[in-house]
């Protein structure tokens, strides 16, 4: 199919939504957060992690065995209780049955360590999209399954995303708003719409980056894009992502019931303004 012909291509080009996640953790959620991308216009791809014990990268949080090996988030909250009783096949059987009729792209991913463990390989596997679509694609957002891309009424990702194209950026840096988990720590469901949100957390930006400029892949700030490698953080009151992680535990987030401009990190990179009026 002709790019400029796709159902999500636009004046911006073709954006995706691309995340890493164990089927197991995010299976009763997962049909409403492609919906609500769908509904934004974003291409959504998954990457199937299934039978991850974590990563063997020493600076993550899922170090091998310490999180997924429990079936656990990163936040205590045990998602492993919900699907105890199914195998990963039969997860994986549901995860897919919820998703049939959606355009939803679905991508194996269980990359193994030099013990032929199954690994988490996050990063590898945002390499491994760019690859793929870098020609095809113009635009995608490298986030997580308990995050849910948001923009203020009136304006829309064609707006931010013309108005980074015309300041010759090739990144966008979006901040979060915390909401209550989406799980007890029993492992019991809430409802999402029922969640409160908890403020403005400090840290844990995600990137939305233009494929064909990419030159290095990253969770969070170490993206490197061709020069000028800029990037566009817009305020939080107009574009942010939801972000489901609150719990028992102690939270880095800051109340702000009226959040508004942020300021930007200082020593990270450098920022491109935009004009957001030139819709």
């Amino acid at each position: 199919m002709d790019p400029k012909n796709h159902p999500n291509s636009s004046d911006t080009g073709r954006r995706a939504v691309v995340a890493v996640l164990l089927p197991r953790e995010h299976l009763p959620f997962i049909r409403d957060w492609c919906l609500h991308h769908i509904e934004q216009g974003w291409e959504v791809v998954l990457y199937d992690n299934t039978g991850s014990v974590g990563s063997t990268r020493k600076t993550s949080a899922f170090s091998l065995n310490r999180w997924h090996g429990r079936s656990e988030d990163k936040r205590g909250n045990s998602y492993g209780a919900f699907t105890r009783s199914m195998s990963d096949t039969e997860v994986q059987v549901a995860f897919r049955k919820e998703l049939h009729d959606l355009p939803v792209t679905i991508v194996d991913w269980q990359p193994r360590d030099a013990d032929g463990r199954i690994v988490h390989g996050q990063v590898e596997a945002y390499v491994d999209y760019v690859g793929r679509y870098r020609d095809t694609v113009e635009w995608a957002a490298f986030i997580d399954a308990d995050e849910y891309l948001e923009h203020a009424p009136g304006l829309n990702w064609e707006v931010l995303l013309g108005g980074v194209t015309r300041a010759g950026s090739h990144r966008v840096v979006l901040d979060a708003l915390v909401y209550e988990s989406r799980w007890t720590r029993d492992g019991q469901l809430r409802d999402v719409e029922t969640l409160k949100c908890l403020g403005l957390q400090s840290h844990g930006c995600k990137n939305i980056v233009r494929l064909s400029e990419i030159l290095r892949a990253d969770v969070h700030w170490a993206w490197k894009t061709t020069e000028p490698d800029t990037f566009v953080r817009p305020d939080r009151s107009l574009y942010y992502f939801r972000h489901y992680r609150g719990s028992e535990a102690t939270l880095d987030f800051t109340l702000a019931p009226n959040f508004g401009p942020q300021v930007h990190e200082e020593g990270v990179d450098v920022p491109a303004t935009i004009d957001l009026s030139q819709k």
